[in-house]
């Protein structure tokens, strides 16, 4: 049975200002209905479309919201970081192989159930191919951030990140119509988590020099220093 939400609980869900979503639903960008007098949304469809909405923000927008799911999302001051809670090492491939768009998600599937962090790897490829079909995850300069339609948490051992840099770029419906090297497959498996570290890499992607210094990593020691430096980069201008 889907979950149904109402409009403020929509909100809370999205951690989104009331008249962002009022214009989202006047200008039909997201998926709702009318029940009565009142807006109504799936849950599964609105979390879709909270994940696609993030990587299409613009900076100016993007900023405020990361400052505000950070605020609310951590604990402590301990917790601010999320990226190292996610990586390993052995979460890092430098010369992956895949060369289609199609391979990139199988390939990363069967990668994450061999390191035994899966539930159910044929449920998180349906999931992943279904969140490419709905709309690309590849961002400009040549990043992708795949990740489940509905990231549920039965589908995963734990919340990880996969990083995969390919051999040679491979194009993944990027808005500017250029390839793709760089994937990282996220899964959290809890919503508002899952949207803060979208929201925080997008904000290392336009704020600082992840990209280059990720492409430029010889071994993946060195790829997870450049990430959680620039995080803490991105986090220091919070304060």
């Amino acid at each position: 049975m889907h979950r149904q939400l109402n409009f403020k609980q929509a909100c809370v869900r999205l951690r989104i200002p009331e008249q962002v979503l009022r214009d989202a639903v006047k200008y039909g960008e997201v998926p709702c209905r009318k029940q009565g007098d009142e807006v109504v949304f799936d849950a599964d469809e609105l979390e879709a479309w909270g994940s696609r909405r993030i990587l299409a923000l613009r900076q100016r927008d993007l900023a405020p919201e990361h400052a505000a799911a950070t605020r609310q999302d951590v604990r402590t001051p301990a917790e601010d970081t999320l990226l190292p809670a996610l990586l390993r090492p052995a979460y890092v491939d430098l010369d992956f192989r895949s060369k289609t768009r199609t391979s990139v998600i199988r390939d990363l599937v069967d990668w994450a159930d061999s390191l035994e962090l899966l539930c159910d790897p044929a449920d998180l490829l349906r999931q992943l191919e279904e969140r490419e079909a709905f709309a690309s995850t590849a961002l400009p300069g040549g990043i992708a951030l795949p990740h489940p339609h509905h990231p549920d948490p039965y589908l995963i051992m734990e919340p990880f990140m996969l990083v995969a840099r390919a051999r040679k770029p491979i194009w993944f419906g990027a808005g500017d119509d250029a390839p793709t090297d760089l994937f990282c497959l996220i899964c959290c498996g809890e919503h508002m988590r899952h949207l803060h570290v979208l929201a925080r890499l997008c904000m290392m992607i336009r704020e600082t020099p992840f990209l280059e210094e990720a492409r430029a990593a010889e071994t993946p020691e060195a790829f997870l220093e450049a990430a959680f430096v620039n995080e803490r980069a991105v986090l220091a201008k919070l304060r």
